[in-house]
């Protein structure tokens, strides 16, 4: 579920962006720290360097997931949505006014960032799209299939998916709840649709099966 094809972070420890690097700040959060929140008053860029956050959006007693960072992701806390770490997470971080000023100096950068954003937003429209017109089934096919389509690795007896997440993150994911989520892995996995490896791996043998199912009605 990360945003990035390529690591921003590999990119930046280049010789030619010395400078740029030596800017950043190491800090650390524990598992389910909040990275930023609305209204938190700081505006900063940041990357990580180790472990997963997942953005989300809340109102209420309502979250609405966005999306999970990964390492070598950017993100900044000038938004309205939360990040909290799904494990323990290292970021490199700078305040926005100093990285705006050596990001002038790496199109790269610019170029990562607007990616993140761009997923950012292809994200929510997926996320309006299948809570009107898909059920939680479709929603789950989704993003295994998506995952298998972006980052899986082909073998013999299908796509091997490392999605890395527990039932409950899956959940979240999908706005729906950890029991849902597991009874339809195993219904998947009865079908024959799946098979899973070990924790949050899993193998896909017929993925445009599968696809079939995240698009029943060619959504």
């Amino acid at each position: 579920m990360r945003f990035l094809d390529e690591n921003l972070l590999e990119h930046l420890q280049r010789p030619e962006f010395a400078e740029l690097y030596a800017s950043l700040t190491k800090r650390s959060y524990p598992k389910g720290a909040f990275l930023c929140q609305p209204g938190m008053g700081d505006n900063r860029v940041f990357l990580i360097a180790k472990g997963r956050a997942r953005v989300y959006l809340g109102y209420e007693d309502k979250e609405f997931n966005l999306g999970i960072l990964s390492k070598g992701d950017i993100y900044s806390t000038h938004t309205p949505a939360f990040v909290q770490s799904l494990e323990k997470v290292e970021i490199l971080t700078t305040d926005a006014m100093t990285f705006r000023q050596k990001m002038l100096d790496d199109p790269e950068v610019a170029k990562s960032m607007v990616g993140v954003l761009g997923g950012m937003l292809s994200t929510s429209f997926q996320i309006i799209e299948g809570l009107v017109f898909k059920d939680v089934n479709s929603r789950l096919a989704t993003l295994l299939s998506s995952e298998a389509t972006r980052h899986g690795v082909t073998g013999p007896d299908g796509i091997v998916v490392q999605i890395d997440l527990s039932i409950e993150q899956i959940a979240n994911l999908l706005g729906s709840t950890r029991q849902t989520v597991s009874t339809l892995l195993n219904e998947l996995s009865r079908k024959g649709l799946i098979q899973k490896l070990e924790r949050g791996k899993f193998l896909i043998p017929d993925p445009a099966a599968l696809e079939c199912l995240a698009n029943p009605q060619g959504f």
